[in-house]
């Protein structure tokens, strides 16, 4: 029962505000039918006609419209969103042309059935068409402005879609390819084990237990899309320790001591796969044994390269080894992984990664400071906005004045832009400085303290 009083009372709330706002659109628009139109001798009984002429036949223009070109503009603001201001500027010369129409019509028929004044050409030679050309430039103004934040906002609505789009898209490839790394390590770790079996037990049972280990920090990185460039080669180091168990003096390696790029990310077990394609596609023997090496590049690449000594493949057997590393790396970066092949040697080179908040890096920053970062940056976001809309302010409201005053100084309609946007102005003012009219600055926070140390002490006159 109280749930129903409530939503009556918000409904009712609700249903008043827009009838005091219908109140005051209707007496703005009197104002600037005695006042910018000049429609001398004009009464309520014939303005409310002119209104609703007025209103009914943009309502018909602006669906028409709005059916007509919808499709081409959600197409032209997905394609670029500077074509905002464009089609905030073509959308502004047509309203001109449609407000011009109707407020001329309006003028003349006063003139002739109201005023009944019969010389028509008074109309364009005077103050009259002066009157219709700053009444129609007023109305376009206002709902430019409206029709430009619009346009923002469908376009950033759209850009928010795509992304969320995109995103799943990539998050559903980047999960399908991670789930191919384990039936695939799986498999050819048992054939190592089974080599070593038949050859070493000893070495098998030292090769079940680091396998163990090995297969513990695969599951660990299971989730994530990077890792720390020293963690992934202490477990490439690891991995190959364990596939020497089984080859023995026929597999060498070098690795670098230590990790020269600070904070650098890669994806996780792509030099395990790396290192598999190697022992898969090269015979590896006492005489002749696979060495491996892995430099660290000043170029943000980390290179891997061993010599060629091939062995036949089943035809029609595509390993997923590489080409699942460079889908990996195509859904994170635009820097591709470079392979090379000579007669000797076969190199791959593989993008060590920073993540980025825009121009601004994580690594820069401590691990517990990378919220901070972020919500610093969204705080300066804001400040930006709004002096964008402080400068869109006071240059549209000049240049309003200015129209003003040159067409028609006796009536000051510009101060009506002026005011009632300057109280939108001032609202975005506070919430992005986070001060109230009547409370001050910062009465949430206080509020809240106020509210939590209540709590504690109630709490505390329970114990």
């Amino acid at each position: 029962m109280e749930v129903e009083n409530t939503n009556k009372k918000e409904y009712r709330g609700k249903e008043s505000a827009k009838l005091f706002k219908l109140f005051l659109l209707t007496l703005l628009t009197y104002v600037l039918f005695k006042k910018v139109l000049k429609l001398y001798g004009l009464d309520f009984p014939t303005f409310i006609g002119y209104l609703v002429f007025f209103g009914g036949s943009f309502m018909l223009v602006h669906s028409f419209l709005v059916k007509k070109f919808y499709t081409d503009i959600e197409r032209l603001l997905r394609a670029d969103e500077k074509n905002v201001n464009k089609l905030t500027l073509y959308c502004g010369i047509t309203l001109f042309a449609v407000f011009f129409m109707l407020s001329f019509i309006i003028k003349l028929f006063h003139l002739l059935f109201i005023l009944e004044d019969q010389r028509i050409q008074i109309i364009l030679f005077n103050e009259h068409f002066r009157a219709i050309c700053s009444f129609s430039f007023l109305l376009t103004i206002v709902y430019t402005i409206y029709i430009y934040t619009r346009l923002n906002a469908l376009a950033k609505n759209q850009q928010i879609v795509e992304q969320k789009v995109i995103t799943g898209n990539v998050s559903a490839q980047f999960e399908s390819l991670k789930n191919q790394l384990d039936p695939h390590f799986l498999f050819n770790s048992l054939n190592v084990l089974g080599a070593l079996i038949e050859e070493d037990q000893d070495k098998a049972i030292l090769f079940n237990q680091s396998l163990s280990r090995t297969y513990r920090y695969i599951l660990d990185q299971k989730n994530k899309e990077l890792v720390p460039l020293e963690e992934e080669l202490a477990f490439a180091r690891t991995y190959i320790e364990l596939l020497q168990m089984r080859f023995e003096d026929s597999l060498t390696f070098d690795f670098p001591e230590s990790v020269k790029q600070e904070g650098g990310k890669v994806v996780p077990l792509s030099l395990q796969l790396l290192l598999e394609n190697v022992i898969k596609h090269n015979k590896a023997t006492s005489a002749k044994p696979i060495h491996i090496t892995i430099v660290e590049q000043a170029d943000g690449y980390l290179k891997i390269q061993n010599n060629l000594s091939k062995k036949e493949l089943r035809e029609g057997r595509k390993g997923i080894g590489l080409e699942n590393i460079a889908s990996r790396y195509a859904l994170l970066t635009a820097k591709p992984i470079k392979v090379e092949e000579s007669s000797d040697f076969f190199t791959v080179q593989i993008p060590i990664l920073t993540k980025k908040i825009e121009h601004m890096r994580i690594i820069d920053v401590q691990e517990d400071e990378q919220d901070l970062l972020i919500e610093a940056k969204k705080k300066v976001a804001e400040y930006k906005r709004f002096y964008s809309h402080l400068t869109t302010y006071l240059l549209v409201n000049t240049f309003l004045i200015m129209m003003n005053i040159l067409t028609d100084a006796t009536f000051m309609w510009s101060l009506i832009p002026l005011f009632a946007w300057g109280i939108g102005l001032g609202s975005h003012a506070m919430k992005v400085y986070n001060y109230s009219f009547f409370l001050g600055k910062d009465w949430e926070d206080k509020k809240m303290r106020e509210y939590v140390e209540d709590r504690k002490n109630d709490k505390s006159n329970w114990q």
